[in-house]
C-alpha cells in the first residue's frame, strides 16, 4: 500500500479525497464523521459512519472521500498469527481521534 501514516490516523476535511493504491487486505476504519469509498472495478458505493469499517477487497485504486469532517485510520492486513493472538498482545486498538 502506498500510504504512510505518521500519526494514528488521518483527519479529512469535507470533500477531501484520499487515493489508496494497492490497499487490498487493509481495513479502513471511520472514527468520526462519514466517508464514501469505492474501489477499482467495483460497482459498490460504500458509506462508513463513525465506528464502522470496511476491508478493501480489490486490487488497484480505492477512493475515499470525506462527506463531512472525518477521522479515519487504515489498518494493515491481519495475519493468522496476529488474528490468533490475545487482544492484549496485538498492540493498541482503535481509539478516538480528534480532528477539531
Amino acid at each position: 500500500m502506498n500510504l504512510e501514516l505518521d500519526q494514528d490516523g488521518l483527519c479529512l476535511k469535507p470533500h477531501q479525497l484520499l487515493k489508496v493504491r494497492r490497499g487490498i487486505g487493509h481495513t479502513l476504519v471511520c472514527h468520526s464523521g462519514f466517508v464514501w469509498l469505492t474501489q477499482y472495478h467495483d460497482a459498490r458505493d460504500i458509506v462508513l459512519g463513525a465506528g464502522e469499517s470496511f476491508a478493501l477487497d480489490r486490487s488497484g485504486l480505492a477512493l475515499v472521500q470525506a462527506l463531512e469532517q472525518s477521522a479515519i485510520s487504515i489498518a494493515p492486513p491481519v495475519t493468522r498469527a496476529r488474528a490468533a493472538a490475545p487482544a492484549a498482545l496485538r498492540g493498541p486498538g482503535a481509539h478516538a481521534l480528534c480532528c477539531w
